[in-house]
């Protein structure tokens, strides 16, 4: 048994199941995976056939007799053949040899019923005609109906003796369900002929080079998502906060796969299979090279494995070692900078968008000490939009390792603050404060309530009135926790300096959920409420100066 896996041709044993025809083969646990039958099984299914003259086409769609088994042998021949005459009663296409066994007799044909007939009884001059009216006749061939002309009628009033059949085949207007579905059950049987897709190939386009990073970086966290369908598309809503720019627009032809740069759904991420004409607001970011039908197969909610040509360049977050042998695999030289031991994490890149750094055949790459790259949590359960702002600010939307700028700082101050965006911070609504108590390692931002909105500081010592960046609960909203050295973090540090940080491991974390926080002032006193707006701006947090989780 033979199956075509991503257009590779396997020998499979009789019984295969999916999971053996994609062994080796792209794919990730969860995602969907294509069938699609061979086109002759397909064919077989269907009981029409188009038929184009120079008038235009029509359709046949045949009566299941045996004569309708004739047809499909015999239309091959019936091309090429001209209208040789017609009548008020009849048209007649022809004439070519058959082996239909002759039977006098008359025979009874509706209006746009389509039959075989015999030129003076011999074989060698067969006609395929058409009824134009209900008749009753004795033409060489009894009961000779093969099927029916259903759609494109009025063609046939516009034929004029000599026109010639141009084309014959069998409709196969769409693959039903039958003929080709997504499975994510890998213990489906497959069927000899199948052809088998795990994964869409997409070859990117260097005239849209912030869309593309933008496609790299949604279909680099795994499988994508599938969240619309529509009769000319298949969307994919993973990430729609996000900031771009016109680039690259043309008609969207199939196999086109757009971003939406403005508008509604902003990020939004279209893949085509239907023609639709140039919209400004679509930059086209590549073509579909492979899983042609998987990306339109995958069920509303389900998920599909993406593989972008070329593939993201991103050595941030990696060793200087490890980013060389990434490097390497792609023909790439790598140019260190700062920190060039092999161990120094690095912390910056360029070029940073892979369409460029594609074309460049040397990859500068900054290091930093393992221990220059803090770490921090993240509480996106309790305060998503500060989460959404912070991500944004520090570049952690896209990439592993952030940088903030430090905005001020002075040796004795209770804090350190760092610059923020205010125009993005104008929606930043009050969230998670602190209660009570703002401790050493809070992180927090300031958020629309206040004129300094979008500040972000992290708090040096603890405070009953004051957070991380120097305003009351009301206007503070807690990010998270610093789980680095903040000694560390001071030592030698000055206003402009880059801060770079990362998202703290499980492991990082662990010591802070089992460490309990502060409750109570030295001596017993009982720390002061937290004011009454702020209770009301924001839910308090069950553990004061520290998120649920990370």
């Amino acid at each position: 048994m033979r199956a075509v896996v991503n257009g590779k041709e396997k020998e499979l044993p009789e019984g295969a199941t999916v999971a053996k025809a994609i062994e080796g083969e792209p794919y990730v646990p969860g995602s969907s995976v294509a069938l699609i039958r061979p086109l002759d099984a397909q064919r077989k299914l269907t009981n029409e056939y188009m038929v184009k003259t120079p008038r235009g086409c029509f359709i046949i769609e045949l009566n299941g007799s045996s004569y309708s088994e004739a047809w499909k042998r015999l239309y091959h021949d019936v091309v090429g053949r001209n209208l040789r005459w017609q009548t008020s009663r009849l048209h007649a296409f022809g004439a070519f040899p058959t082996q239909l066994e002759k039977s006098r007799g008359t025979s009874s044909y509706k209006r746009y019923d389509c039959f075989f007939a015999l030129g003076g009884y011999d074989i060698n001059t067969t006609y395929f005609m058409i009824a134009r009216v209900d008749m009753i006749d004795d033409l060489g061939l009894k009961d000779a109906v093969f099927g029916r002309v259903t759609r494109g009628r009025h063609i046939l009033d516009l034929l004029d003796e000599g026109d010639v059949i141009e084309h014959i085949e069998p409709v196969v207007l769409r693959m039903t369900s039958q003929d080709a579905f997504s499975v994510t059950d890998l213990n489906v049987p497959v069927e000899d002929g199948m052809l088998i897709e795990t994964f869409v190939g997409v070859k990117l386009d260097e005239r849209s080079p912030l869309c593309c990073e933008h496609f790299l970086v949604v279909t680099g966290e795994g499988s994508l998502p599938i969240d619309e369908k529509g009769f000319s598309y298949t969307a994919s809503e993973a990430n729609m906060d996000t900031s771009l720019g016109q680039e690259f627009s043309e008609v969207r032809h199939p196999d086109t796969v757009t971003v939406r740069h403005k508008g509604y759904q902003a990020g939004k991420i279209y893949f085509y299979n239907q023609v639709r004409q140039l919209n400004r607001s679509h930059n086209t970011v590549g073509k579909v090279t492979n899983g042609h039908n998987l990306v339109h197969l995958v069920p509303l909610k389900g998920r599909v494995l993406v593989q972008p040509d070329p593939q993201r360049i991103m050595t941030i977050g990696k060793t200087q070692a490890e980013a060389q042998r990434f490097l390497e695999s792609i023909g790439k030289v790598q140019k260190r900078t700062g920190d060039t031991s092999d161990e120094a994490i690095i912390v910056e890149q360029e070029p940073e968008m892979t369409i460029y750094a594609s074309k460049e055949k040397e990859i500068e790459t900054l290091g930093v000490p393992r221990d220059r790259v803090f770490p921090l949590t993240m509480d996106p359960e309790a305060s998503p939009w500060t989460v959404r702002y912070f991500r944004k600010v520090t570049g952690m939307d896209h990439k592993p390792i952030g940088t903030m700028k430090v905005h001020f700082t002075f040796e004795g101050m209770p804090m350190i603050t760092f610059e923020g965006d205010p125009k993005l911070a104008a929606d930043l609504y009050p969230e998670r404060t602190f209660e009570g108590r703002s401790v050493r390692g809070d992180v927090a931002i300031t958020n629309m309530s206040r004129p300094q909105r979008g500040l972000m500081g992290i708090r040096l010592e603890g405070s009953e009135e004051f957070g991380p960046t120097g305003e009351e609960p009301p206007g503070t909203n807690l990010l998270g926790r610093f789980v680095g050295d903040l000694d560390a973090l001071m030592t030698g540090i000055s206003e402009g300096d880059i801060v770079y940080i990362r998202r703290a491991t499980p492991e990082e974390v662990a010591p802070l959920k089992a460490k309990r926080p502060v409750k109570t002032k030295e001596g017993g006193e009982k720390p002061k409420k937290a004011k009454p707006q702020a209770a009301k701006k924001a839910k308090a947090p069950t553990k004061r100066s520290k998120p649920k989780e990370d």
